[in-house]
């Protein structure tokens, strides 16, 4: 998944009042691994097939068949085995057909073992992501700052904090390469039907890798209500579930204080903020008298 990247803008990271004053304390924010995250089928679903893989033998042939009598030159690899098979099949056409038949009985046994093959692909990623999760570290954050259910749920029930952090590409900050997460009802396959015959045709391959990293950036649509883009870091030097990165005071512009905050850990809270942060903007949210919206006023 090739997303663009976001460009100079604005990112929100809602926080507990505990995890705003860590983060200010330490001018840090924490990655963390999947594995602590409170969606368990976050990059940890899928790896899967939506296609009967046993039939791939008499797909196979059929693909075959199709590309060998059709009108237009398929665009194959023609220093692949399979991309000059396709060729010769088409050469020999016009003269002596595809004999279906015969490549069903003398070809089934090898695409069989094929297929056993993308099964034994299949859980050698299945392990490998098992042992990669711990020390693939990733840093979420949301477009909005407003969001009242975001406020509910991660800032400890308009308790907590949001922190305005920036993507800087000129600074080539963290940020500047989070990706924005896609939403689906289902997770994605390993890959399609259609995919794999492109790639056995040599029509196009595939790249293994992109199909991996597609799982970082694809989550449940029950969660669209996040707007959520992340960071990640795979195969992080990390000591356990969690790392930290320094914070930058020009990627920090802003913080916006919880309707509900307590007083002592407002006071805490932009002590260190004049601190470390000084040229930092403090908001304070109130609730709307009209409308079930936050405003926000300097402090």
């Amino acid at each position: 998944m090739d997303a663009p990247s976001p460009g100079t803008r604005p990112f929100f990271k809602y926080t507990s009042p505990q995890a705003a004053l860590a983060i200010l304390s330490t001018q840090t924010v924490r990655y963390s691994s999947p594995l602590t995250f409170n969606d368990p089928f976050d990059v940890q679903s899928g790896l899967h097939f939506d296609f009967d893989i046993d039939r791939l033998p008499s797909k196979i042939i059929d693909a075959l068949n199709e590309v060998a009598g059709s009108v237009d030159l398929p665009s194959v690899d023609q220093t692949d085995v399979w991309g000059q098979l396709v060729l010769k099949l088409r050469e020999m056409y016009p003269t002596h057909g595809f004999p279906k038949e015969r490549w069903a009985r003398e070809a089934t046994e090898l695409f069989a073992g094929l297929a056993a093959k993308i099964k034994e692909t299949q859980q050698g990623y299945q392990r490998h992501r098992r042992e990669l999760l711990p020390n693939v570290l990733v840093f979420c954050v949301s477009e909005e700052r407003d969001n009242l259910l975001m406020w509910a749920h991660y800032a400890q029930d308009h308790r907590g904090a949001v922190f305005e952090f920036w993507s800087l590409p000129e600074e080539d900050n963290p940020l500047s390469v989070a990706r924005r997460i896609q939403y689906s009802a289902k997770p994605p396959p390993f890959f399609s039907e259609r995919d794999f015959l492109d790639h056995i045709l040599s029509v196009r391959k595939l790249d293994f890798s992109s199909l991996y990293r597609r799982y970082v950036y694809c989550k449940s649509d029950h969660w669209i209500y996040e707007k959520e883009w992340r960071v990640w870091y795979p195969l992080a030097e990390s000591n356990g579930l969690h790392d930290t990165m320094p914070i930058r005071p020009s990627e920090f512009r802003a913080l916006y204080l919880g309707c509900q905050i307590s007083p002592d850990e407002k006071d805490t809270i932009l002590a260190l903020v004049r601190t470390h942060f000084p040229s930092t903007r403090t908001y304070q949210a109130t609730k709307s008298a009209g409308a079930y919206e936050l405003v926000y006023t300097v402090v």
